[in-house]
């Protein structure tokens, strides 16, 4: 019994013991969980150093030693046959050429394509690409206009005997000749005559149907909107296809007038009869990031007919 006795007694003397430790600490602070180190309290707050920007200039970064991705209209296009032509590239286009079929589709393959090349019409030009100089002339119209810059062409229109009479066809290229189709000319390209005479409206109405080229469909649509808002009456549906569908269908009779951006050829010019509205230039075009920004008229052959296949053979 007195055993038992002075074991509680101890225990009480524990509890009171511990109570007390527990009641001197003031610092108000919860005691940190176990196997966790506080931070000192003075310590200052962490602080993220700038970034350092890592990007470099594109342009500095080209590498020239890759191969040069080529991009070319297909046959039957008024564009590749002006190029073809003036380039020297004739029949020998580089087996490894991407060939596309519309003006648009060239422009986006050169843009999305560090190491591409590739041409458009200069009225159909954009800022996501870069035009080259040729032979140290930039395309322009005073260029293409005075004759410097080499690659250039006509825009046409190409029209049957019979749609030539019809008043309605006669009445619209009469516009497109005109002080008001020139200025229009000169506004995407260059303008074909020098001294046109003022247009009056013909108050005729009807339907006109042009199709052919998509280098010539651009100033085509501008040609349409100024036309119609002075001859309200009149609807006029254009279509594209290239200049040879233009000058085929024209010569069958499924459209009152052709579009084409070449000259036409001997057994062509027996069916129709073209009519020049406009001058373009053929610029080249590589993407914006390339530091090349001038080309001869003989490297530009070379590269088109698979002779210079990097670009770092032209450095």
């Amino acid at each position: 019994m007195k055993k038992v006795t002075a074991i509680i007694l101890a225990s009480l003397m524990l509890f009171v013991m511990l109570a007390a430790c527990a009641g001197s600490d003031t610092s108000g602070d919860t005691p940190p969980a176990s196997g966790t180190t506080p931070a000192p309290a003075s310590a200052p707050a962490a602080t993220t150093a700038p970034e350092q920007s890592t990007t470099e200039d594109p342009v500095k970064t080209f590498d020239a030693d890759r191969v040069i991705a080529i991009f070319t209209r297909e046959d039957g296009s008024g564009t590749r046959d002006a190029f073809v032509s003036i380039t020297g590239v004739g029949d020998d286009m580089y087996i490894e050429a991407v060939v596309q079929n519309e003006t648009a589709q060239i422009l986006t393959s050169v843009e999305t394509n560090e190491t591409g090349i590739g041409y458009v019409s200069v009225g159909s030009l954009s800022d996501s690409v870069k035009a080259l100089s040729i032979d140290g002339v930039l395309p322009s119209n005073e260029t293409i206009m005075d004759g410097t810059y080499s690659l250039q062409r006509p825009f046409l229109v190409a029209v049957t005997d019979e749609k030539k009479s019809d008043p309605l066809v006669q009445d619209f290229i009469d516009f497109m000749l005109s002080v008001e189709g020139q200025e229009l000319a000169a506004r995407r390209t260059t303008k074909a005559l020098d001294n046109p005479a003022a247009y009056s409206s013909s108050g005729l109405s009807g339907v006109i149907k042009v199709g052919g080229s998509t280098s010539v469909e651009p100033l085509m649509q501008l040609m349409r909107e100024a036309y119609i808002a002075l001859n309200p009456d009149v609807e006029i549906e254009i279509s594209g296809g290239g200049s040879g569908t233009g000058i085929n269908e024209a010569t069958e009779g499924v459209l009152d007038i052709g579009m084409s951006s070449r000259e036409l050829r001997p057994a062509e010019k027996e069916k129709l009869t073209d009519i020049a509205i406009a001058l373009d230039g053929v610029a080249v075009i590589v993407n914006a990031v390339n530091p090349i920004n001038e080309l001869s008229l003989e490297q530009v052959r070379e590269i088109f007919v698979g002779e210079i296949t990097r670009w770092k053979q032209l450095s």
